[in-house]
């Protein structure tokens, strides 16, 4: 049977992606939002829980035809597996049940979501570096197109080794050679080329980012013309109920060193 939750939801004035939009209902919600999750995944054998480990409910938001938020009263949330991989518990807590994954929509009135697949994970323990730090050599050029990268790369494993799926991963730039004003030099960054200080770990509990420099933004004479030695400190950290895994932050040091082309 589909497991129905109903539950009233107060909401702030958020803009976010519209999941659906009911152009007929002017007296009642116009749109909702997309399902709104606390987590990318739920721990077996616990509740789904925030980015500070507090226990928190699965959510909507509403708007009115003039894309102001409303109170979104009557929300209702569906587990549509067969088998089921977790349950709804208190409401629109999500808990997790046995290592599998959850197929989840929301809605709200005649309005509802899309489905939202979540996995249920193993509890994180600990961290493992996967990748070598090793010097990451740039080339001497003043195009802004120009780039050189390195990956930090990195497991989530639970007590018994297997990965945890479904973890926040932070990744924090602690140290990097200067940049010239009003320019990012050294970032991290999706394997897409996007600034990306957050990674969720995928099969395995694998997590990885990229170090990317971009040497026309390098502010720092003595290190560019190779008379000054530098590296960049990257911090992983990832958490479970508040505490941090063991190993976290696991850092990252990357010598940089330019390289002048002729």
């Amino acid at each position: 049977m589909i497991q129905r939750v109903f539950a009233s939801l107060a909401v702030g004035a958020v803009i976010v992606g519209l999941a659906c939009v009911d152009m007929s209902a002017p007296k009642g919600p116009a749109a909702i939002s997309n399902l709104k999750l606390p987590s990318p995944s739920v721990i077996v054998g616990d509740t789904m829980r925030d980015s500070v480990g507090h226990v928190a409910p699965l959510n909507i938001i509403a708007f009115n035809s003039a894309r102001d938020t409303i109170v979104a009263v009557g929300a209702q949330f569906f587990i549509t597996d067969t088998t089921k991989a977790s349950h709804l518990n208190a409401g629109t807590t999500l808990v997790g049940d046995k290592i599998g994954s959850s197929v989840i929509v929301g809605q709200l009135g005649n309005l509802q979501t899309s489905a939202v697949t979540v996995p249920v994970t193993f509890k994180p323990a600990r961290m493992l570096k996967t990748s070598v730090d090793s010097t990451l050599p740039v080339p001497g050029t003043g195009d802004t197109t120009k780039t050189a990268f390195t990956t930090l790369g990195l497991h989530v494993l639970s007590a018994g080794d297997s990965g945890s799926v479904g973890i926040v991963v932070s990744y924090t730039v602690t140290h990097a050679p200067a940049s010239l004003p009003q320019h990012l030099a050294v970032m991290v960054q999706d394997n897409a080329g996007h600034l990306a200080t957050a990674d969720t770990t995928t099969g395995g509990g694998n997590s990885a980012r990229r170090l990317v420099v971009f040497p026309a933004f390098l502010g720092d004479q003595a290190f560019v013309n190779g008379t000054k030695p530098d590296s960049a400190i990257v911090e992983a950290h990832a958490s479970y109920r508040g505490v941090e895994l063991q190993n976290s932050p696991i850092k990252f040091i990357i010598p940089i060193k330019v390289v002048i082309q002729f």
